[in-house]
């Protein structure tokens, strides 16, 4: 598997055509609509993690989204980051909730937890570890499947900046193996991916610039992988959020239930334990 990419498809006309949508996703295992969120609500979202980097003395006062740039995405507090982004108020709000309830086809529920993302150009340098393996969300979360993950840009995405890459179809052979892979770390510890060689030829991976407003969802069992951020002259940050989708009549697991900053300070349960390897029967 190379990283060659083909674009996403936009799925953005089928959102009014249930049945052309629902074939789409079942065949695929993602929907990418463009334009679907509100712009001004992505804004505010992205201004609020600029005032928490400036806050937090990664930033110079008077640094805007155009000229924001951080000297590392590990060094910043990101328990205290989520003080300041309140990622809710765009998630729950009642024009993106009618988007998640037209993808879904029935009411839903938004996780309480949600990752905040922002990284500064690695153009030069190896790899960075922070970013995440080849792997499945299904994995790391549970116990029900039934989710979406729903990821956005805050910023306008490029070749360069980096993304999401999706394996077109990878969710139909359900849930991978998963091991510990040294070079990719989160919170010091080694996190589980998906071996190359388990996951051979059997899906094409698919990436597309994307622009404040657009949104990826995608199955618990979408084989995908961050991009590295490499833009140079100029260099330029990747801010993105991400949070899970359910149907409201499923059950609500641990990290359905969650905020992320309390979920990461235990390394037992939820996420953390799947990246730590530490046993617990709590998803």
């Amino acid at each position: 598997m190379t990283d060659t990419f083909r674009d996403y498809a936009d799925c953005t006309p089928l959102l009014d055509d249930r049945q052309a949508l629902d074939r789409f996703y079942d065949e695929h295992g993602y929907v990418c609509l463009r334009g679907a969120l509100d712009p001004e609500l992505v804004r505010t979202a992205a201004e609020q993690m600029l005032d928490g980097l400036i806050a937090l003395g990664h930033a110079a006062s008077g640094t805007t989204l155009d000229t924001l740039t951080i000297d590392s995405f590990e060094a910043v507090d990101e328990v205290a980051m989520h003080d300041y982004v309140k990622y809710d108020d765009l998630w729950n709000h009642p024009s993106t909730v009618k988007v998640w309830e037209k993808v879904f086809g029935e009411p839903v529920f938004v996780f309480k937890s949600t990752t905040i993302r922002y990284y500064p150009s690695a153009a030069g340098s190896e790899e960075p570890s922070f970013l995440t393996p080849l792997h499945q969300d299904g994995f790391y979360i549970g116990p029900n499947k039934d989710f979406r993950t729903a990821w956005i840009p805050l910023l306008p995405t490029s070749r360069d900046t980096g993304g999401v890459a999706l394996a077109d179809g990878s969710h139909k052979k359900g849930a991978r193996e998963h091991v510990v892979t040294e070079n990719f770390r989160r919170f010091g510890h080694p996190v589980r991916g998906i071996p190359t060689e388990e996951f051979g030829g059997d899906g094409e991976l698919l990436f597309s610039p994307m622009e404040p407003g657009d949104v990826l969802l995608f199955h618990a069992f979408m084989c995908h992988k961050s991009i590295p951020n490499v833009s140079a002259n100029p260099a330029r940050m990747r801010m993105s959020m991400d949070t899970r989708i359910q149907p409201a009549s499923s059950h609500r697991g641990f990290n359905a239930m969650t905020p992320w900053p309390e979920s990461a300070k235990d390394a037992s349960k939820g996420i953390m334990s799947k990246i730590t390897g530490t046993p617990t029967a709590v998803e």
